[in-house]
């Protein structure tokens, strides 16, 4: 019998193997960290690109969980997008707002979710030129199941009450960090160019 995405996550999460090179990795990675902030070079720049690549990072981690899973018919940025519509019924428009995606990029994802069976598009009642999109079953079990494999994740990173104060507090300065950006983007904060770069 074909295992559910839940079940095969349960097993992934109990069979968790390499947790010796996983926390090798982790520790790697704050000894990274703990050298730039010795290096007093920690700015801006330096926390934007430490961002993108443990965003890549992140998505070579849910390919490896989407192959345990037995979802190979979707890939990590995908996935990510089903987070991105959740429990909604939004339209495309909605979803290029709330995830920042760019028309043809979103339109061509969403055709490879309604294919894989992840997502369902239908028309609007009120304007049948605009489309309505929200998961299908198979979308929200999926959603399940990786939320199940990454507990795993988090376990390694979160082991007592000081890394779950540190953990929050990251997320705070990360917040903070994307409402600045939005707002500052929004506003344009007064900015003339004075270079050609």
């Amino acid at each position: 019998m074909h295992k559910t995405f839940v079940d095969a996550a349960q097993e992934a999460n109990e069979r968790a193997d390499n947790v010796s090179s996983a926390e090798e990795n982790i520790r790697y990675g704050v000894d990274e960290v703990a050298r730039i902030v010795a290096r007093k070079d920690v700015d801006h720049f330096e926390l934007v690109r430490i961002i993108e690549r443990m965003y890549r990072r992140y998505l070579d981690r849910l390919r490896v969980d989407l192959i345990r899973l037995g979802a190979d018919d979707i890939s990590p940025s995908h996935a990510m997008l089903l987070f991105t519509i959740g429990d909604d019924d939004l339209s495309v428009r909605d979803l290029m707002d709330r995830g920042h995606y760019l028309g043809s990029n979103a339109s061509y994802s969403l055709k490879q979710l309604v294919q894989s069976g992840y997502v369902d598009r239908t028309a609007s009642p009120r304007d049948r030129r605009s489309a309505r999109i929200r998961l299908t079953d198979k979308g929200k079990r999926l959603c399940e199941a990786i939320r199940a494999a990454d507990e795993f994740n988090q376990d390694l990173i979160v082991r007592d009450e000081q890394d779950h104060n540190a953990f929050e507090e990251t997320l705070r300065m990360l917040r903070r960090l994307e409402v600045l950006w939005a707002t500052d983007l929004q506003q344009n904060n007064g900015r003339s160019a004075t270079s050609k770069f």
